[in-house]
C-alpha cells in the first residue's frame, strides 16, 4: 500500500468507527439500555443494590474514592511485584522485583502510564502478568472514564451539588465498554497469530542452524556445519563460535492483554520490545488492529461529550482542534523519517528502527497515534528515527495529554484548555467569561490553570532536579544532545502518563524508578483533582440564557484560538528544554 494510501485507511476508519462508538458510550454513562443490557443489566442491578451505588458523590468524595482506590491497587500489585516468587503462575521461577522497580510499574501501571523498566518476558510470570498488570489495565482505564463523566455532568447539570457514582461509572466503563472491545480485539488477535497460553515459554527448533559468537551476537555471512560442529565465514574457520539450533520462545497470555493494553491506552506489554515483536504484533492486520484500537476509544470519547452534553458540535469541535494537531504531528514525523536518518559509515537510510514487515508509513503514523494517546506502546524503535521524526511524538506528550490523549484523562485534559481559551477570548472582547451555559470565575480558572499547567511544570521539574544530580548520568548511553533526548523523553513519557520509551537509556536504578514513579503520580492525579473540582462548580450554577454576545466554542476562531493557547502552554513551555535536546540533533546531523 502506497503511504497515501496507509495514511488514509489508518485515519478514516477510526474515525467511522468512533462516531457510533461515541453515541453508544454516552448511553451507557448516562444508564441507557443498550445491546448488552440483557447481558451485564442484572450483575448491574445486583451490585448497585449490593454496593449501594445509587448513592451520588459530590467531587471530594469522588476525588477520595479514586485516590482510595489507586492507593489500594497500588498496594496489591506492589505485593504481587515484590514477592511473585511465592505466588502461583509461576514456573520459570522468577524472583521477585527489586524494591525500586515494584514501586516505579506499580505507580506506573496505576496511573495508567505503563511506563516498564524491564523487559515481561524475562522479569514477570503469569500471575504477575495477568493478575496483576492486565487487571490494572482495565482499572485505570475505568478510571479515567469515571472521572471525564463526572466532569461532563458538572458542565451539562445545574443547580446539583453531586457528579455521580465513581464506583457505578467504573462498572459501567468495564462491563459495557472495555470488556467487549477487549473480548473482540483479543479474538482477533489470536486470528492473526498472537499468543494466548499460560506456558511461558516453548523451545522451537531452527529451519536453518546459525552461528553466534563467545558473547552470543549473530555472526553474519557464517555458514554452519552441523556434521563437524564447525563454522566458516568466507571460507576461513571461526574459533569460539557457537551452533544454535533450538531457540527458546515466549509464549504469553499475550492476545488478552495487548488488547486491552491497547484500548485503555494503556501500552504496557508482556514482550520487551513491545509491538515490535512479531509475536505481539505478527503481521501488517494485526498492526493495523493494534493501532484502530489504540485510537479509537479516544476518539470516540470525545463524540461522547457532545452527545452527552446535548450538543454534538462541541464534540467535532474538540475533534477538529485536536484532529489538526494530530495532522502536524503527523506530517512532520513522516516527512523526516521518509528522508531517513544518517547513520555513521552506511550513509542516509529510511528503515532504521522500523520494522521490514511494515514499512516507513505504518511505524510513523503509529508512533504519532501512539504518542498523542497516552498508550506508549511502540512498533518501532523511536531511539532510531531521525531528531525530527523524534521530536514530534516528545512535544505531544508534553502537550498535556490532550490530542485525544488517554481513555478519558485526554479528554478533560482539553476540558481545561478549553475553560481557560474561553477565559481569554472573552475578556479580551470585554464578556462574561461563560461555557455552556455557566460562568467562568476565578474560582474555575485557577483549577483550569492548575490541570493545564500540571504536566509542563511536573516535567520540567523533576527532570531538572535529577539532571543535577551527578548519579544522573550513569543511566545514559548516549553522550551530547542524543543523551539529553532521552533523558527528556523519558521524564516527558513519565509526566505525559505515556509510557513509552527512546531506549538506550538506563531507567532500571533506585533513583530513576523513584523520581519518575512520583511525576506519574503527581501528572495523573493533580489534573484529576483540578478538573473534579471545575466539575462541581460548574454544576452548582444555573443556566445563564444565550445572547448575541455570547462567545461561540464551535466555529473556526474558537478552534483557531484553542490551538494557539495549548501550543503555548502545552508545548513552547518546553521550547529550551528542546533546544538542548532534539533540536539541536537535528541541526547537528
Amino acid at each position: 500500500m502506497t503511504m497515501v494510501g496507509t495514511y488514509a485507511v489508518y485515519l478514516l476508519v477510526p474515525l467511522l468507527l468512533a462516531i457510533p462508538l461515541g453515541r453508544y458510550i454516552s448511553k451507557v454513562m448516562a444508564g441507557q439500555n443498550t445491546w448488552l443490557t440483557l447481558i451485564w443489566g442484572p450483575l448491574e442491578k445486583r451490585l448497585t443494590r449490593w454496593l449501594r451505588l445509587d448513592e451520588k458523590m459530590d467531587w471530594r468524595r469522588y476525588a477520595l474514592g479514586v485516590g482510595a482506590f489507586s492507593v489500594l491497587s497500588f498496594a496489591v500489585l506492589l505485593l504481587i511485584l515484590r514477592f511473585q516468587n511465592f505466588l502461583p503462575g509461576n514456573p520459570q521461577h522468577f524472583a521477585g522485583l527489586s524494591w525500586s522497580l515494584a514501586f516505579n510499574t506499580a505507580i506506573s501501571f496505576v496511573t495508567n502510564t505503563n511506563w516498564q523498566s524491564y523487559s515481561g518476558e524475562l522479569t514477570l510470570s503469569n500471575f504477575a502478568q495477568v493478575l496483576g498488570l492486565t487487571v490494572q489495565n482495565f482499572a485505570s482505564a475505568a478510571v479515567g472514564i469515571a472521572v471525564v463523566y463526572a466532569v461532563i455532568r458538572g458542565l451539562a447539570g445545574h443547580q446539583r451539588h453531586e457528579l455521580g457514582n465513581l464506583w457505578q461509572d467504573m462498572i459501567r466503563a468495564i462491563l459495557y465498554i472495555l470488556l467487549p472491545l477487549s473480548l473482540c480485539t483479543a479474538l482477533l488477535l489470536i486470528w492473526c497469530g498472537v499468543p494466548q497460553s499460560t506456558n511461558g515459554f516453548t523451545t522451537a527448533t531452527l529451519s536453518q542452524p546459525v552461528a553466534v559468537s563467545a558473547d552470543g551476537n549473530l555472526i553474519p555471512g557464517a555458514r554452519v556445519n552441523t556434521r563437524t560442529d564447525t563454522v566458516t565465514v568466507a571460507g576461513k574457520k571461526v574459533a569460539k563460535a557457537r551452533i544454535v539450533t533450538k531457540e527458546t520462545l515466549p509464549i504469553f497470555p499475550q492476545a488478552s492483554q495487548v488488547a486491552i493494553k491497547q484500548l485503555g491506552s494503556n501500552g504496557g506489554g508482556v514482550l520487551g520490545t513491545n509491538s515490535a515483536h512479531p509475536y505481539e504484533n505478527p503481521n501488517a492486520v494485526s498492526n493495523f488492529i493494534e493501532y484502530l484500537a489504540i485510537v479509537l476509544l479516544p476518539m470516540a470519547l470525545v463524540f461522547a461529550f457532545g452527545w452527552s452534553i446535548g450538543r454534538p458540535k462541541e464534540g467535532w469541535m474538540f475533534f477538529i482542534a485536536m484532529g489538526i494537531l494530530f495532522l502536524i504531528g503527523l506530517g512532520v514525523t513522516g516527512w523526516a523519517e521518509t528522508r531517513g536518518v544518517h547513520v555513521a559509515g552506511l550513509g542516509t537510510i529510511t528503515m532504521e528502527g522500523k520494522e521490514a514487515r511494515l514499512g516507513v508509513p505504518a511505524s510513523a503514523i503509529w508512533a504519532v497515534g501512539t504518542t498523542a494517546t497516552s498508550n506508549g506502546a511502540v512498533n518501532a524503535m523511536l531511539d532510531s528515527f531521525s531528531p525530527l521524526g523524534g521530536l514530534l511524538p516528545m512535544m505531544l506528550m508534553q502537550s498535556g495529554e490532550v490530542v485525544f490523549g488517554g481513555v478519558g484523562s485526554g479528554l478533560y485534559g482539553m476540558l481545561g484548555f478549553v475553560l481557560l481559551t474561553v477565559f481569554i477570548a472573552s475578556l479580551m472582547v470585554g464578556r462574561t467569561p461563560e461555557y455552556l451555559g455557566k460562568k467562568i470565575g476565578p474560582g474555575e480558572m485557577r483549577m483550569a490553570v492548575l490541570a493545564c499547567l500540571a504536566t509542563p511544570l511536573t516535567i520540567l521539574i523533576s527532570s531538572g532536579i535529577v539532571a543535577a544530580l551527578p548519579v544522573a548520568a550513569q543511566s545514559l548511553t548516549n553522550a551530547g544532545a542524543h543523551g539529553f533526548s532521552e533523558f527528556l523523553y523519558a521524564f516527558s513519557s513519565a509526566g505525559g502518563n505515556n509510557g513509552s520509551a527512546f531506549g538506550g537509556f538506563n531507567a532500571n536504578t533506585p533513583l530513576m524508578n523513584i523520581s519518575l514513579g512520583l511525576v506519574m503520580a503527581a501528572a495523573r492525579f493533580v489534573p484529576i483533582v483540578a478538573m473534579l473540582n471545575i466539575g462541581q462548580r460548574m454544576a452548582e450554577q444555573k443556566l445563564t440564557a444565550e445572547t448575541a454576545g455570547t462567545l461561540k466554542t464551535t466555529n473556526a476562531t474558537f478552534v483557531i484560538l484553542l490551538l494557539i493557547v495549548v501550543l503555548i502552554i502545552g508545548v513552547l513551555s518546553f521550547f529550551p528544554a528542546l533546544s538542548l535536546g532534539p533540536i539541536v540533533d537535528a541541526l547537528t546531523h
